[in-house]
């Protein structure tokens, strides 16, 4: 019966391939949303953790208020703290860090980039263990009238080493030369994220936070722990101060962005489940197509031995092909369509930096168990509306109707 079932599937081959295309595109959604958030959550976690290489404590401000509507500033901790970092016997390197916004301008006067993709930020050239980016040309910014960008910027903006760039802060615009271009060492942002680097001392002045930091990167003595790291230097914390491990930095940074991707996977995964709620009514329909259409093929099963379960095993196998195939295909769409979702993304201006596409085995096992348990339930239902055989005849109600025995002649009538 598997065999018949084979060969009905293969004398339908434009019947079988539109419904096919039913439960490809339901499982392709279902996999494409998995690999893109997976993805895009890798490479929000790598980001995060190339911030805070070195950093086995960061100091910062404690958020005692709330940022107001549309606000960027949040609080800051004094410059004098960090001599009083570096005097702990704990520590082997410290050093400040500006975080703040810095939007690059292009040569027609319209910033590059939105507010939440324009980052700008300081590194310190002579502690490059604290430092997130490689030098790609140039070399690292020093001095207040030199700047360092993003290799993507400057390829699609026409702009080189050497050039000069105008950069839009609170203030307002200046001038700066373009001394190198650096980027992320593990990450591609994609061109959705752009930097402006500068030298500790001008980002300070630029951002308008003149003794003071955003946050101190600890990097502990040998064989001190981050846990012991961080005892050392609550101590000497002000009152308006807080400390955590490089580790748990990481965690919190990473949480809220991991918690949105969430919402967006949820919505995506819905449509993924509504494609394939409708492919699911299309196998039913084709189906019941198919099976009214075969009513004398299955009545000769029976006719020639084929028991009911059997003919029912015959629709059964033509359900779970179509599942089992699409589902393969689906998933095997899946990168494909997670670079798309990437792309349509970036071009609504949100930040998707990127990295290898993540194919977990959470995704394989879900897009394979859905196509084919979308296969197996249509071929249930089915059954259990009672489709395929009715009564206890040894011929289904096909509309092959047996010839009828000839009635018996009237008994003669006796005359009298």
């Amino acid at each position: 019966m598997i065999g018949v079932a084979l060969k009905g599937i293969a004398g339908r081959r434009l019947r079988v391939a539109l419904t096919t295309l039913a439960v490809v595109l339901g499982v392709a959604m279902v996999s494409g949303t998995y690999v893109f958030t997976d993805t895009m959550e890798k490479a929000i976690d790598k980001l995060f953790t190339d911030a805070y290489v070195g950093s086995d404590a960061v100091v910062s401000a404690k958020d005692v208020v709330d940022l107001a509507a549309g606000e960027t500033s949040r609080p800051t901790v004094p410059a004098a703290l960090l001599d009083d970092v570096k005097a702990l016997p704990q520590v082997a390197a410290a050093s400040g860090a500006i975080i703040d916004v810095a939007r690059l301008i292009d040569r027609n006067g319209t910033p590059i980039a939105t507010r939440e993709s324009a980052v700008g930020f300081s590194v310190d050239a002579a502690l490059q263990r604290f430092n997130p980016l490689r030098l790609v040309q140039g070399r690292w910014p020093s001095g207040a009238q030199q700047i360092a960008i993003d290799p993507d910027t400057a390829r699609t903006n026409g702009f080189a080493v050497g050039d000069t760039i105008r950069v839009a802060t609170r203030g307002p615009l200046r001038r700066f030369t373009i001394s190198g271009l650096a980027e992320f060492t593990s990450v591609d942002a994609g061109g959705a994220l752009t930097l402006a680097i500068f030298d500790p001392a001008t980002a300070q002045e630029l951002f308008d936070k003149s003794g003071r930091f955003d946050e101190i990167l600890v990097g502990a003595s040998e064989g001190v722990s981050q846990e012991e790291l961080v005892r050392a230097i609550v101590p000497i914390l002000p009152s308006d101060a807080e400390v955590a491990t490089g580790d748990a930095e990481i965690a919190a940074q990473s949480k809220g962005s991991n918690e949105d991707i969430a919402l967006v996977q949820r919505f995506m995964l819905a449509f993924g489940g509504l494609a394939l709620f409708v492919g699911a009514f299309v196998i039913f329909n084709t189906l019941s197509t198919t099976v009214a259409q075969r009513t004398r093929e299955l009545a000769t099963l029976r006719t020639l031995g084929a028991s009911r379960g059997q003919v029912l095993g015959s629709v059964v196998v033509e359900s779970l092909v179509i599942g089992a195939v699409g589902s393969a295909l689906g998933l095997a769409l899946g990168p494909a369509l997670a670079k798309g979702l990437s792309a349509f993304f970036a071009a609504a201006g949100q930040i998707v930096p990127q990295t290898g596409a993540v194919i977990e085995t959470r995704t394989i096992v879900v897009s394979l168990l859905v196509g084919v348990l979308i296969g197996a339930l249509t071929a249930g239902v089915r059954a259990a509306q009672g489709l395929l055989t009715r009564g206890d005849d040894p011929l289904p109600a096909t509309g092959v109707r047996t010839p009828a025995a000839p009635s018996a002649p009237p008994p003669p009538s006796v005359t009298t």
